[in-house]
């Protein structure tokens, strides 16, 4: 059931970007994910820096009682006053902001508006998380997918699409599958309750180190990319890149969803003192899951390098050669959101993940400025997985060092489809680059057989419910309580 709303959420997602490309070309869609980018921007640098806190102890009090009261109305005290913060002062940075990527005044309103909404989905989607209602969770990223493409249907019947009424659809789906979350959350949460000082001590104290990671985060993310590509290039080639990176990002759903479900599944093990059985899956599972999560990222490039450029359109050819490096990126970032930062983040070292997104910060500023202007869109798709490539170094070397002191080969497996998408952007030969990849994961696997099958085993096990925790366990705990 997870697989199948992330599956639909996906298909709703493409299909919506597809239509909103349509509706205003690749220039008009560029200035709707320039507005995206302005909104995100604000929000990751000043506002989501405690959202993983309210999942980190919503599960933990979840464990305990059974609900996630103390930990959501205190993470939403916290929201609060930064959200007013923000707002407040937007006419000082709405306005700067909006000229760095070529906003018009009148988008200045939607920037602001993307904004409040996303902040209060986040919200919401970590208490779902905190309560293990992963499913839900899910099923509700489909209904926001499903929303946008319903009013941008509704704008096509109209004949009223610009780029004004498209991003407006972005603000009222995420507003509406908030307000369905919270329903959904009721007795976990109801009824209000004040601030409960020691959770709120807690709470800060996990999220400290997780500020400058968001400070810097935003450097590696493609909300900076779209400040490169609109200084150097055009909105045009913005939304050309945009369209890949939302191929890229649909793919990263489902390592996404495998470290939602594993962070309450670690933070379960620990309260039960098991930790013992994370750091096998660390060492005997993740290799395994990376190495095939790279191969499905080049049968998608391979696949969508081919189909893209014929569904988009004459204005998005290029998207052939922008996905094999957007797909290595995914690849590159699949084990830390599989394994890395559940793991790290369970046992509170959050050190972690800062550190990873200063590495990529540094990286995806120097390689988008040197590369950009050289090779254009290509560049700063490389850009990209040279970023994630440096946070995946730095995020494994922390954690075998400090938290997990074991031999594992998952940056082995990740090497395959980086070798490949290489191949592809130097020959422009797409099925050789995914020959080479698939050549290049079996001769891996024979080289780790023994713990490539005690890692298959251990999958197994888990997607056939035989722990005593299973990932389809923690969707069900609910139910039992």
């Amino acid at each position: 059931m997870l697989v199948s709303a992330q599956a639909a959420s996906a298909v709703f997602s493409f299909a919506a970007v597809w239509l909103a490309a349509q509706l205003l070309g690749s220039s008009g869609y560029g200035r709707v994910v320039a507005v995206i980018a302005a909104s995100q921007a604000i929000s990751q640098l000043f506002v989501n820096w405690t959202s993983v806190s309210l999942w980190r102890y919503g599960v933990e009090e979840f464990v305990e009682t059974g609900r996630i009261a103390r930990a959501f109305w205190t993470r939403t005290w916290i929201l609060l006053p930064n959200l007013s913060i923000v707002i407040v002062l937007s006419p000082f940075w709405l306005p700067l902001l909006s000229s760095l990527l070529n906003l018009p005044p009148q988008a200045h309103r939607l920037v602001l508006g993307h904004f409040i909404a996303t902040a209060i989905w986040i919200h919401v989607q970590q208490g779902l998380h905190g309560a293990k209602l992963m499913l839900t969770q899910g099923f509700l990223l489909a209904v926001e997918r499903l929303l946008v493409l319903i009013v941008a249907a509704a704008l096509l019947v109209a004949g009223s699409a610009s780029f004004l009424t498209v991003a407006l659809a972005y603000i009222v789906a995420p507003l509406g599958a908030s307000l369905i979350g919270l329903w959904l959350l009721g007795r976990l949460i109801l009824p209000v309750a004040g601030v409960d000082r020691a959770r709120l001590r807690l709470m800060l104290t996990f999220s400290l180190p997780t500020l400058p990671a968001s400070l810097v985060g935003y450097l590696s993310t493609n909300y900076l990319d779209a400040l490169f590509i609109t200084h150097y290039l055009s909105a045009r080639d913005l939304g050309i890149y945009a369209v890949g990176y939302q191929i890229s990002g649909m793919a990263l759903q489902l390592p996404l969803l495998a470290g939602s479900v594993l962070l309450p599944l670690f933070v379960t093990l620990q309260l039960e003192g098991q930790s013992e059985r994370a750091s096998r899956f660390i060492q005997n599972g993740l290799p395994i899951l990376t190495l095939g999560w790279g191969v499905g990222c080049g049968v998608l490039a391979a696949i969508g390098g081919y189909l893209l450029p014929f569904v988009f359109g004459d204005q998005f050819q290029v998207l052939g050669g922008l996905l094999w490096p957007l797909m290595a990126a995914a690849a590159l970032a699949g084990p830390q959101l599989m394994g890395y930062l559940p793991l790290s983040s369970s046992r509170s070292a959050t050190y972690v993940a800062m550190f990873g997104a200063i590495a990529a910060a540094f990286v995806n500023v120097l390689l988008n400025y040197l590369f950009i202007p050289r090779f254009g869109l290509v560049g700063c798709a490389w850009a990209t997985a040279a970023a994630h490539g440096a946070s995946l170094m730095v995020v494994f070397g922390w954690v075998h060092w400090r938290v997990l002191a074991r031999p594992t080969w998952t940056l082995q497996a990740v090497l395959p489809i980086v070798i490949g998408s290489i191949y592809a952007s130097i020959e422009a030969v797409s099925w050789q680059a995914l020959g080479f990849v698939l050549l290049l994961s079996a001769a891996l696997m024979l080289l780790h057989l023994r713990s490539a099958m005690t890692g298959f085993k251990m999958l197994k096990n888990v997607l056939l419910g035989k722990t005593q925790m299973g990932w389809v366990e923690s969707v069900l705990f609910y139910r039992a309580q």
